[in-house]
């Protein structure tokens, strides 16, 4: 099964952009309840994930004035975070959401298409566990 059955489309997703200024994305982040968000370049583009991580680690080195006035393409991001294609299977994504709390998912072009979620990934591998010992139990 691939992760287009579990896709969050962009449309539901909150999201940046690289040339939005700081102030923005902390606000959009804030709004959201997220801790992580998508960062995206002009063209739509996934360009990586800002974290709250990320922003902490930006106001240790600049005053908040500093940092609100920052375009987030500016901001240092410690971790790049994958994005997949469209066609991956889903047992591909557990390594990743080990160490992420979103897949971003991408098009061919790099476009964002949507994010798949670490609990529905969860939630899969519990129904297909869930399954087997079904099967298990008949047997």
């Amino acid at each position: 099964m691939n992760v287009s059955f579990f896709l969050k489309p962009k449309a539901e997703v909150v999201y940046v952009y690289d040339t939005d200024p700081v102030r923005t994305a902390l606000d959009r982040m804030f709004e959201s309840g997220f801790t992580a968000i998508p960062v995206l370049s002009a063209k739509g583009r996934y360009v990586g994930t800002i974290t709250e991580g990320d922003f902490l680690r930006l106001l240790l080195g600049h005053t908040p004035e500093q940092a609100g006035n920052m375009l987030l393409s500016e901001v240092t991001r410690r971790i790049h975070h994958r994005s997949v294609t469209i066609d991956t299977r889903m047992e591909d994504l557990v390594e990743l959401v080990a160490g992420q709390n979103f897949v971003p998912v991408t098009d061919g072009r790099g476009m964002l298409c949507g994010i798949v979620t670490r609990r529905d990934v969860i939630c899969q591998l519990s129904e297909r566990c869930k399954a087997l010992e079904i099967l298990k139990d008949e047997q």
